[in-house]
């Protein structure tokens, strides 16, 4: 079918008509057209009250349920989720059940996702489960279409992730880390804080992923090798990294959606939709994320999307698993929290080109007779997250049947079309 996307303002910078009000034609998966009125066509229209169009959007971290907790999403449902936030392009964790540490595991998640509108990009363990402090397969795993290697949310040894930055430096691979040392956060789950302290739940300080992350940056360095720091979440990390760039090292960062737009005093309610990883810190940390997010100290911001059923979220704080879904409410939460400190093309660019140039892919364009990997929003359209709305197989959120402002309405990719 043909398309028009009717005035949207288009958000790619270095193009030219970069926040420009702007109708696209596309027509069999290619952008036939860009103008500022285009008539004469016949094509279904894509309206809104003030649509915004962008290259797909990119997701640095998504957790990965399929094979092993299907229960909470399998593959497809994983990415009708993402393709409803926005997301052309997922990498995945590799903690499903069996984790992902060969190429048998990569080869699953390529072939059942190649006909999917989202793009998959898996990313395989670093250690191997059965031989600690050694390496899984690599090369096989990258060979068979791996971006990235990560422990996850796990701690990795210095000693091991030296040999892994030495054994991706020369492919075209990288290493992602979520820095935490486990020994100070001693099994804490909420941020070590005056706002929590009086809460009796067991407090992750913020110098767990202080002491890690200055580690790892220290290994970073002495291999001469880039390395991703996923879901920073500190004043303390984004200094950190600041200086390693200015310093000329190799490195960049994410940080998840969930702790730019919320604080650990949500947690006194002690729902257990706010109970993440990593965990919501204060006022002065948002404040910091956000400043990194300004001045380039940060690359990008992630979902963190992590979907879980019922069973492990409605129980007491203390049992309750960690996660939340996020990837429906991306461009709402910017709308209600994020639009007054973060402009619209500023998000939009951590989203598109910031991952885009973490893992070495060239963000599609958006001109005429390139393929179409578009994202549309329209920051005003009012909705309701619900069993109509929600494509995960779990609902773990407290926006549960809340209205939102600010949805994507449109997503093209792989020659497909979803509209919302």
């Amino acid at each position: 079918m043909s398309y028009i996307i009717r005035q949207a303002t288009l958000l790619q910078k270095g193009n030219t008509q970069h926040k420009k009000k702007v109708d696209v034609f596309i027509k069999d998966g290619i952008i036939q057209q860009i103008n500022q009125n285009i008539s004469g066509v016949s094509a279904a229209e894509i309206k809104g009250h003030e649509l915004f169009i962008s290259s797909g959007w990119v997701d640095m971290r998504c957790s990965l349920t399929d094979p092993g907790f299907e229960h909470k999403d399998d593959l497809s449902s994983l990415l009708d989720s993402a393709a409803s936030g926005g997301f052309t392009t997922v990498i995945t964790l590799p903690n499903s059940l069996p984790k992902i540490i060969d190429k048998s595991g990569i080869s699953y998640l390529k072939n059942a996702s190649k006909n999917h509108l989202v793009n998959l990009k898996p990313t395989g363990f670093i250690e191997d489960p059965d031989s600690k402090n050694n390496l899984t397969e690599m090369y096989d795993m990258f060979q068979t279409g791996a971006v990235a290697f990560t422990n996850g949310d796990e701690e990795i040894s210095n000693g091991l992730l030296r040999k892994a930055l030495l054994y991706t430096k020369p492919l075209d691979a990288f290493i992602i880390s979520h820095p935490s040392d486990k020994s100070l956060e001693h099994g804490g789950m909420v941020h070590e804080s005056s706002t929590l302290v009086t809460t009796g739940l067991k407090m992750a300080p913020s110098i767990s992923e202080y002491v890690s992350l200055s580690q790892q940056l220290a290994v970073a360095e002495y291999c001469n090798a880039p390395i991703h720091f996923s879901c920073i979440s500190t004043t303390e990390s984004v200094s950190l990294i600041r200086e390693a760039k200015k310093r000329g090292l190799k490195v960049t960062c994410d940080v998840s959606i969930f702790n730019l737009c919320f604080t650990d005093e949500r947690v006194l309610s002690f729902d257990e939709n706010f109970k993440v990883y990593p965990p919501l810190r204060s006022e002065s940390d948002q404040k910091a994320l956000i400043d990194g997010i300004l001045d380039g100290t940060i690359d990008a911001i992630s979902s963190n999307h992590s979907s879980q059923n019922l069973e492990s979220k409605v129980v007491e704080f203390d049992y309750a698993a960690y996660g939340v879904l996020s990837q429906p409410f991306m461009v709402a939460w910017y709308e209600k929290y994020l639009a007054k400190a973060i402009s619209i093309d500023c998000f939009v660019n951590k989203l598109t080109s910031g991952p885009s140039s973490i893992i070495n892919h060239q963000e599609a364009k958006i001109e005429e007779g390139s393929t179409a990997n578009l994202t549309v929003l329209d920051s005003q359209k009012k909705w309701i997250f619900n069993e109509e709305t929600n494509y995960s197989k779990s609902n773990n959120t407290h926006e549960w049947e809340a209205e939102q402002k600010g949805a994507v309405v449109a997503v093209f990719n792989n020659n497909c079309v979803n509209l919302y």
